[in-house]
């Protein structure tokens, strides 16, 4: 019976979503117009076409600050007790991959993926 009840709930659940959905459908207003269907571009007509093609460069460049997001999450607990961390390994563990990645960085910077074009 213990199921039941997690059934019963599921199922609840589901015909909540689907009445507020049918509601909406029947309730919403729909009055497409030539404007209404152009594309929105920050209240600017839309020029030229959508697709077009970028420069790797710049899908490198937002790959470079992810990886450098994420170093600053994973040092962030790290930092945070540090205080209570004895020894001198897990410094030293520490420095080394803060050293990985600024030779990362070094190299990113000599082939010139940091310039913005």
């Amino acid at each position: 019976m213990d199921y039941g009840y997690i059934l019963i709930f599921i199922f609840l659940n589901i015909a909540i979503v689907a009445a507020a959905i049918i509601i909406n459908y029947l309730l919403m207003p729909y009055k497409p117009t030539s404007e209404k269907l152009t594309t929105y571009e920050c209240g600017n007509d839309p020029v030229g076409d959508a697709h077009i093609r970028y420069r790797f460069k710049f899908y490198v460049f937002a790959l470079l600050y992810v990886i450098f997001a994420v170093e600053a999450a994973f040092l962030f607990p790290w930092a945070v007790i540090f205080k209570k961390i004895h020894g001198l390994l897990p410094f030293i563990e520490a420095l080394i991959f803060i050293v990985i990645l600024v030779f990362g960085l070094i190299y990113a910077w000599n082939k010139g993926e940091l310039k913005w074009d």
